[in-house]
């Protein structure tokens, strides 16, 4: 669902070449500030769907404590996943590098819990959506995942200080934590009906049943994945099938500001699995061969 106010126009989403000739690209950082409110879950599927639409995407970690997406899509997909440590000062700054190096047209960025203070510490320090704006022409989405407490008003308050206009705002309201109504806090706050003004758009993300949430994590499975896996009944097949294709329908009325209007590229992500095989078929060599040089002589001998 979205609520938008219709007499005022949708935040800017230039897709044009219209700086430096550099075509546009987009920043989608997904934040909340407190754990558990479902960041990490939200990023998990918003790179499943790219990978399944072949939208080019090179997804950061920045929770090096609990780095989700590296521990669900590593296997396959490494080379698009990249590390940055926002809790020290200079510890992001080769996010800023590459973007501006890449030509890949999405950024994906989960912020870890707690991390406000020091990413805005971060986007004061480097003009940050300056930068972006003027030398890099990519626009930025910030995604806030909320729960009904009233800390995440709290949380989505100051990032509106600190981002104010420069950036295109999503909300999403995680139906784990309740039904869309009961989300009162937020609903009747006159900080929605502000941001509804200036153009925020409004999305649900439908709660997984725990149980299938709890396969995937066991086993440290993509969505897709859980589809497939020698362990998955058909109960939790049709339940994790059925939830992210209710999460893609949830998500349209943002598409344009999440990058599913971009280009696909057919040839990307087979060429990251491949890379991803290389490098995981190198490392088993390398320690095969350390351990051959490990062992006693007389074992080599026999």
């Amino acid at each position: 669902m979205t609520r938008k106010n219709k007499e005022q126009p949708a935040m800017s989403n230039n897709t044009s070449s219209n700086t430096n000739g550099k075509p546009q690209k987009r920043l989608i950082i997904i934040t909340g500030d407190k754990g558990g409110v479902g960041k990490s879950t939200f990023a998990r599927a918003i790179f499943q769907l790219y990978i399944n639409k072949n939208l080019p995407c090179v997804a950061y970690e920045a929770d090096l404590r609990n780095p989700q997406i590296e521990r669900y899509f590593q296997k396959d997909y490494r080379p698009i996943i990249r590390y940055i440590d926002i809790f020290h000062r200079g510890g992001a700054d080769d996010l800023l590098i590459n973007l501006d190096e890449s030509d890949c047209p999405i950024t994906l960025l989960d912020l870890p819990a707690q991390s406000g203070g020091f990413f805005e510490s971060y986007v004061k320090e480097l003009a940050f959506f300056e930068v972006l704006k003027t030398e890099i022409n990519c626009r930025v989405t910030m995604v806030s995942v909320i729960s009904r407490v009233l800390d995440s008003i709290n949380v989505l308050e100051k990032l509106r200080e600190l981002c104010k206009d420069q950036v295109d705002y999503i909300v999403v309201k995680n139906l784990f934590h309740g039904e869309e109504e009961k989300f009162e806090r937020y609903n009747d706050s006159s900080l929605r009906q502000n941001m509804l003004a200036e153009g925020l758009i409004e999305l649900v993300m439908p709660d997984l049943f725990y149980k299938s949430y709890d396969f995937l994590d066991r086993h440290a499975l993509t969505f897709n994945e859980g589809q497939t896996h020698q362990e998955t009944n058909i109960v939790i097949k049709s339940r994790i099938k059925s939830w992210l294709a209710e999460f893609e329908t949830q998500i349209k009325p943002a598409f344009n500001l999440l990058g599913f209007d971009i280009q696909p590229d057919d040839c990307y992500y087979p060429a990251v699995v491949e890379k991803s095989k290389e490098l995981r078929e190198n490392e088993e060599k390398e320690k095969a061969k350390n351990q051959d040089a490990n062992l006693p002589s007389e074992d080599i001998a026999a």
